[in-house]
């Protein structure tokens, strides 16, 4: 049994419960370029960047409606915390907002012009 202040606990605090320390949450986030899943993030909307610059305006937004999806499975499918890259607030709320986004990149692409290429024709 530990004794904190007036507090008796026993076995560990529960993540909720625990107090916030501002240098561990500096260190982690410091620690968060290691992470491979923002490496594995950023490179696939690079990828559908140049996707977007090369092949065409909707072709790029196909890309990133595919990316966003594949977020939302990731997330709803690793255990929590899941990925630090798309791990921000509760599950059920970052798998909702990533369809969320999947379908209205998705539904604004159809609609998209198809980049300069097809307004030179």
């Amino acid at each position: 049994m530990e004794q904190q202040g007036e507090q008796v606990t026993t076995g560990t605090i529960p993540v909720e419960q625990q107090v916030l320390d501002p240098r561990a949450i500096a260190r982690a986030s410091l620690a968060a370029g290691e992470n491979a899943s923002l490496w594995w993030t950023a490179g696939a909307i690079v990828v559908a960047t140049v996707i977007a610059l090369v092949v065409g305006t909707r072709a790029g937004g196909y890309a990133f409606a595919v990316i966003a999806a594949a977020c939302a499975v990731l997330r709803a499918v690793l255990p929590s915390p899941g990925p630090v890259a798309v791990s921000v607030r509760r599950k059920s709320v970052d798998v909702g907002l990533l369809v969320f986004f999947a379908l209205t990149i998705g539904a604004l692409t159809v609609i998209l012009p198809d980049g300069l290429a097809s307004t030179a024709r």
